[in-house]
């Protein structure tokens, strides 16, 4: 079965407010689209496999969120839904 991440897709926004202030934080995208100028076009699954998380066994994409309030930059877990 595969998942799809309703943020990554535009199915719904990323709300999350900042660890630090409180105040909502903004979705800067996922975290394996940081890891080089070719991440993004690599296979998700292979990425989650040396990322350090357990997004891969639990379902879950890492999105960066930064908070313009206080310009902390910190992690935040979706959970991915099954694809029909």
């Amino acid at each position: 079965m595969s998942y799809v991440c309703e943020v990554c897709n535009g199915m719904t926004a990323l709300t999350v407010e900042c660890q630090s202030c409180h105040a909502p934080a903004n979705d800067q995208g996922k975290l394996s689209d940081y890891y080089g100028p070719y991440s993004p076009y690599r296979p998700a699954d292979e990425l989650k496999a040396a990322n350090g998380f357990e997004d891969l066994a639990s379902h879950q994409c890492i999105h960066v969120a930064f908070c313009p309030q206080c310009a902390n930059t910190f992690y935040s877990a979706v959970q991915e839904q099954p694809n029909p």
